[in-house]
């Protein structure tokens, strides 16, 4: 697993992490911050990007732990 980018998204009256390709990995907590720290631990665990959805179809935070520049051939 490497390289997944996991969305935290308000949902209701809890916050869901939700994994990209990977909807059996939702996970649901009470707050915005505790969703945001399993969001950032889990990809840090495979060198992953986070977003947290503004509601709009946007994002209004980020963290990325993947090497930087990725590496692509042109």
């Amino acid at each position: 697993m490497v390289g997944r980018n996991f969305w935290v998204v308000a949902d209701g009256s809890g916050w869901e992490v939700r994994q990209e390709g990977l909807p059996d990995k939702t996970t649901r907590h009470r707050t915005r911050d505790e969703a945001w720290q399993v969001a950032n631990a889990r990809a840090r665990d495979c060198h992953g990007e986070v977003f947290l959805a503004d509601g709009e179809g946007g994002h209004s935070d980020y963290a990325c732990y993947r090497e930087l520049p990725r590496k692509m051939k042109i």
